[in-house]
């Protein structure tokens, strides 16, 4: 095989396609709160990595990391009870189209008319100039076995790596955009699958939002061209369930951890929100834990 066309495996994964099958998860929304989904455990397989029960079960990398600390994620765990944090605060904002949070590395959709929501890990941008951006656009074009054509940027900083690319790469299992693209609002920044799906659920692309190959094609597979597409950096997420405040928690992205009093703001902010049209007692102590711990997982903080 030719190695540029494999350039995108050695400059930001460095390692070889492995083989999986994936389920999206679909919810019904809830009729009252904000929260869906379960945290499960299942039992890793002979020669399974935490990487791999995620691949298998539709998680993403740090989730996977983030709700299972204790686990080294390289060691092979078969027999072994893993955490499986499936459940969700639904993001804030309207219910409906996309909304992608970047903390969080997870895409959901809102099918219109069904009253139910679609998610999925994503792979999101590096940091700095390969950044994913923050805002709204829409789904402008759907490609099945898409071509693509690296920008000039990209074509630069893989001959600085010493593995220069060409300006086209065609169909096929070579091209780091998988077999389905939906091109966005924003010029080069695309929603698209992805040869290589190891490390799903991390910052590895140039800004695009990757996902694995059989989510791609559910989502492609269910969205209209049209489709609103919200895209937040929400590191903190709350929201009500059976009359408890819950609160959820991810490590903010990199650029962003040392300022800890914006984070800290941050954090106030979304758990007094959730407050101000019902009377809560917060366990201020525990709102704490949850955002020091960062397992991704909906932690009730309401004393009452």
């Amino acid at each position: 095989m030719n190695k540029k066309l494999i350039w995108s495996l050695s400059v930001f994964l460095g390692t070889l396609f492995v083989a999986f099958s994936v389920n999206a998860k679909t919810f019904p929304l809830p009729t009252q709160g904000d929260i869906v989904g379960e945290v499960r455990t299942v039992e890793a397989h002979a020669g399974e990595r935490l990487g791999d029960v995620g691949m298998r079960t539709g998680m993403g990398y740090y989730e996977m990391q983030a709700a299972n600390p204790d686990v080294d994620p390289y060691d092979t765990l078969g027999g072994k009870d893993i955490v499986i944090p499936s459940e969700y605060i639904l993001p804030p904002g309207p219910r409906q189209g996309i909304v992608i949070n970047l903390p969080e590395f997870r895409l959901y959709y809102y099918p219109e008319g069904t009253g139910t929501v679609m998610t999925f890990p994503i792979g999101i941008g590096r940091e700095g100039v390969w950044g994913t951006p923050i805002g709204v656009t829409k789904i402008i074009k759907k490609k099945a076995d898409p071509s693509w054509y690296p920008t000039q940027h990209v074509r630069d900083y893989a001959a600085s790596q010493g593995t220069p690319i060409p300006g086209f790469f065609p169909p096929g299992p070579d091209n780091p955009l998988g077999q389905y693209a939906m091109y966005l609002g924003w010029p080069t920044i695309l929603i698209h699958g992805t040869n290589v799906p190891n490390f799903i659920g991390t910052r590895i692309s140039g800004g695009c939002i990757r996902m694995m190959p059989n989510a791609i094609q559910a989502l492609f597979q269910s969205v209209p061209i049209g489709t609103t597409v919200r895209v937040i950096n929400q590191p903190f997420k709350a929201g009500w369930s059976n009359q408890h405040l819950y609160l959820e928690a991810h490590l903010p992205l990199d650029e962003e951890q040392g300022v800890y009093n914006a984070t800290l703001s941050s954090l106030v902010d979304v758990v007094t929100q959730n407050t101000q049209s019902r009377a809560t007692v917060i366990d201020w102590s525990q709102v704490q834990d949850v955002a020091a711990q960062t397992t991704g997982i909906p932690t009730i903080v309401s004393l009452n």
